[in-house]
């Protein structure tokens, strides 16, 4: 095999990957394929850094991969917030997650989404670079595979790494499913649109946002204690993640067992009033399911099911939200309407 150069170096000589993705899409583990390859097959060296876990799921999650020369100093780990490649597993994430900050110059976009690459330079605000678009959902469930894996597909072809090396690999690490990924890694080349777009001189490179928040060693409360009329979950919205999906809640099944609150992933998405669950936060609910997967049966079915399982329609969890909240809601420190504002109606979405 001839030497293998990377497509893009900074200053430190590392090419920086930065794959913004839900929790549940697989970009951790694509992410860990590629390095995997870029290491034992291309004799490249770097750094990796992730965020996932089970209690990632269904919220905004992502991985960066740093790449270089075998030799290179590696002083850090983290994440990169100065990506050459960003790799982007849904279009909706680029506005409210800011991916348009902090790209390196010529970079090159690869986004999974049904528009041309005009509409998503005009959504990443790039001054120039290269933007690569493809339906990945639909090439994934064409084959039968998951949406990371035509992401993968498109990270190689970018980085020109070798396509039978990249597709050994594959079939290697999940020999049940290669059938299913090797079709969907087949699909990729004919479905991926590729855009060179020149410099428009009426746009800037953005820089990077801050990774730290507004709180630190200089000025926390003493004893490192958190404002709570600061920082609350009220007004947070996590819709970007649970995208509308949240569980379905049966008031009348409810035994106030409490067992969702020990799993809940993020808490704050459970209103919990009067000893009992009251409804969902459907503007901080992320829709992971969690609570559905330990919800347990009564005699009445159980109080938290699946949207699309729920077996008792409507019927009168809208009303007894409302009751809950009217009796209840002064206890909480709102208004009736403030908190009756944020829980769901039938079906959560």
């Amino acid at each position: 095999m001839e030497r293998y150069t990377l497509p893009y170096r900074d200053e430190r000589g590392f090419c920086n990957i930065f794959l913004s993705a839900i929790g549940g899409d697989g970009a951790n583990t694509a992410a860990k394929m590629l390095f995997l390859i870029a290491v034992e097959e291309m004799g490249l060296d770097g750094a990796y850094d992730a965020k996932y876990g089970s209690e990632k799921t269904g919220t905004p999650t992502d991985v960066s991969v740093r790449l270089c020369e075998c030799g290179t100093k590696i002083r850090e780990s983290g994440p990169t917030n100065r990506p050459h490649i960003l790799c982007v597993f849904h279009d909706d994430l680029i506005e409210v997650l800011e991916l348009y900050r902090g790209l390196h110059e010529n970079p090159t976009v690869i986004v999974n989404t049904t528009k041309p690459p005009s509409e998503v330079r005009r959504m990443l605000r790039l001054p120039e670079g290269t933007i690569c678009t493809l339906d990945a959902s639909g090439i994934a469930d064409r084959a039968k595979s998951r949406i990371n894996i035509p992401m993968l597909a498109a990270l190689c072809r970018v980085l020109k790494f070798p396509e039978d090396v990249v597709k050994r690999k594959i079939a290697g690490q999940w020999p049940r499913s290669a059938e299913a990924n090797l079709a969907a890694f087949d699909l990729v080349a004919a479905a991926t649109g590729t855009q060179r777009v020149e410099r428009d001189p009426f746009l800037d490179y953005l820089p990077p946002v801050s990774p730290r928040g507004q709180i630190g060693y200089l000025n926390m409360l003493n004893g490192g204690a958190i404002d709570a009329t600061t920082h609350s979950t009220y007004g947070r919205r996590n819709q970007v993640a649970g995208r509308g999906f949240v569980p379905e809640f049966d008031p009348e099944a409810c035994n106030g067992c409490a067992i969702c609150l020990t799993v809940c992933s993020d808490p704050g998405g459970l209103v919990w009033l009067k000893g009992k669950v009251a409804g969902l936060d459907r503007a901080f609910c992320k829709g992971c399911m969690r609570c559905v997967e330990v919800c347990p049966e009564t005699k009445k079915g159980r109080a938290l099911r699946r949207p699309d399982q729920a077996r008792h329609g409507e019927r009168s969890s809208a009303l007894e939200t409302d009751r809950a909240v009217s009796r209840s809601a002064g206890e909480n420190g709102m208004s009736p309407e403030m908190l009756a504002e944020r829980l769901p109606r039938s079906g959560g979405a």
